[in-house]
C-alpha cells in the first residue's frame, strides 16, 4: 500500500483502499487551487520536505486563490491572469530533403550512349552527374522525403 493510499470503510461495511486522487474525483473537487489544498490538509507535514506549518500556509495560500477566482467568475481552470493551461507544442514536422534523379554523363561513355541515373539530394550531386530535369516526361525526377530516408 502507498504512502497516499488510506483505508476506509463504506457504508455497507465494506472495506477498501483509495488516495486522495480518487476523494477528490468522488467529492467533484475540479478546482486545482482546492485540489492542491485539500492534498496539503489531509496529510500535513507527512508527505516529505515540508513541515506541517509550511503545508498549513501553503493551503491557505491556494483556499485564498480559490476563493480569488471564484470572485472574479473565472472557470475553475483558469488562473487569475485568465489564463488556461498552455497547449502542448505540436510534434515538429519533420524537415523533408528535395531529391533529384540524376544522370552521369563523361565524354568517354558519350559516344557508346550509355549512361546511368542515380538520385541525388539537391545541393549534393557529385562532379560528372547532372540532374534529369523532366516537366513533362513520364519519369518521376524530383521527390521529397524527410531528413534520413532514401528514395
Amino acid at each position: 500500500m502507498s504512502k497516499y493510499q488510506r483505508e476506509f470503510i463504506s457504508m455497507d461495511g465494506k472495506v477498501f483502499r483509495a488516495d486522495v486522487y480518487r476523494v477528490l474525483r468522488a467529492f467533484g473537487v475540479t478546482c486545482p487551487a482546492l485540489q492542491h489544498a485539500v492534498k496539503k490538509l489531509l496529510m500535513p507535514g507527512q508527505r516529505g520536505s515540508k513541515d506541517k506549518l509550511q503545508d498549513l500556509e501553503e493551503a491557505l495560500l491556494s483556499v485564498s486563490e480559490a476563493i480569488a477566482m471564484a470572485r472574479a467568475g473565472l472557470p475553475e481552470g483558469g488562473t487569475l491572469t485568465g489564463e488556461t493551461e498552455p497547449e502542448p507544442e505540436p510534434e515538429p514536422k519533420p524537415k523533408l530533403v528535395t531529391w533529384r534523379r540524376c544522370v552521369r554523363i563523361l565524354p568517354a561513355e558519350s559516344s557508346n550512349l550509355s549512361f546511368y541515373d542515380k538520385w541525388y539530394p539537391s545541393g549534393d550531386i557529385p562532379k560528372h552527374w547532372y540532374p534529369i530535369e523532366a516537366n513533362t516526361q513520364p519519369i518521376e525526377t524530383v521527390k521529397q522525403l524527410p531528413e534520413g530516408q532514401e528514395p
